[in-house]
């Protein structure tokens, strides 16, 4: 197992927003594709949770925490740092794993705006 890979549970408001693509440079960044237009989740937590991609990881073997040291948008993508992640090896080792964020760590929206999550059951109503 990875240093900057901790073995974790999946909270129970877990969220699926994204998906990492592949390393970003030496340093042990890695590119991430967010499933949403406004990935202000991403950004709003310093805890992402991984699962192995749907073909499966040797290197992410189920639910499993990232402290994220930073991340950023780059062009149509975020980019992003574990902590001790030293190099573009470990960056690679995520490749393919699925992103999930606590529904709780989600900026709070304005008046009159929703996630779509949180839509998700209710009953449709038209005039």
């Amino acid at each position: 197992m990875l240093p900057f890979i901790e073995p974790a549970e999946l909270p129970a408001d877990a969220i699926e927003v994204g998906c990492i693509l592949d390393a970003w440079g030496i340093k042990g960044w890695f590119k991430v594709l967010p499933f949403s237009g406004d990935p202000q989740a991403l950004f709003s937590s310093k805890r992402w949770y991984v699962l192995p991609p749907l073909k499966g990881s040797k290197t992410i073997p189920g639910p499993s925490l990232l402290k994220i040291q930073e991340a950023k948008n780059h062009s149509d993508f975020v980019v992003a740092k574990v902590q001790d992640c030293p190099d573009r090896n470990g960056a690679e080792t995520l490749k393919g794993a699925r992103i999930f964020i606590s529904r709780t760590s989600f900026p709070t929206p304005q008046a009159d705006e929703f996630y779509w999550v949180d839509l998700v059951g209710l009953k449709v109503q038209n005039r």
